[in-house]
């Protein structure tokens, strides 16, 4: 990232149970499930822990009616859950107009059935180039994190194919071509850079737009 960000990342197995601001309780309903509430409640806490990292504390993570966190004044950023980790990133205005963060597990990725939908003709043959669905999970998880700092910009919902992702292995990670308008700032032809992080079991993307 070229500008600072604050960074939380939570897991069921912490010794903690993250707790709710008064809120973010009330956005949830007398109706949740128990896993929804607590993954709900990891999302926010790592939300929270990468405020904090900002100098920001004791306030609540909103949610939009698409169900994208509301940032408190002068943040962006993005919220992300896979397994049993939920991971947040956050960024002040005046050095992002964007910023959006994926994870996925490995494992459970998008089926090879599903990759006509994710993939453009040129990424399905940089998926096939290796056998299973790695190189699918990755560019699913990398367009992903595209479409959430994208989105909040002036609200244009994006789909697997407004995108075009070539893989650049000199920084472990993708160029996203946009095919579609996103923004003002983001017109036809734009680009925006995903980092890729791979584990034994995850991979974790972001990306950022600037102001």
């Amino acid at each position: 990232m070229p500008c600072p960000v604050g960074v939380g990342i939570r897991r069921t197995s912490d010794a903690d149970e993250p707790r709710l601001h008064p809120d973010e309780a009330a956005l949830l309903g007398p109706s949740a499930v128990d896993r929804r509430r607590l993954y709900f409640a990891l999302g926010r806490a790592a939300a929270h822990d990468a405020l904090a990292e900002l100098g920001i504390t004791g306030v609540a993570v909103g949610r939009g009616p698409a169900g994208e966190p509301v940032w408190p004044e002068g943040i962006v950023g993005a919220i992300a859950h896979a397994g049993d980790v939920a991971i947040g990133l956050v960024g002040r205005t005046t050095d992002y107009a964007g910023l959006g963060v994926d994870v996925e597990e490995l494992a459970r990725g998008p089926s090879p059935r599903a990759a006509r939908l994710v993939c453009r003709p040129a990424e399905m043959e940089w998926t096939e180039v290796e056998s299973g669905t790695r190189r699918l999970t990755m560019l699913f998880s990398a367009k992903e994190a595209v479409f959430k700092a994208l989105f909040p910009l002036e609200r244009v919902w994006l789909g697997f194919g407004d995108a075009e992702l070539t893989w650049v292995p000199g920084r472990c990670g993708f160029d996203a071509r946009l095919l579609k308008r996103a923004a003002a700032g983001y017109p036809i032809g734009s680009v925006l850079p995903v980092h890729c992080t791979l584990t034994a079991s995850q991979v974790l993307s972001t990306t950022y737009c600037v102001s």
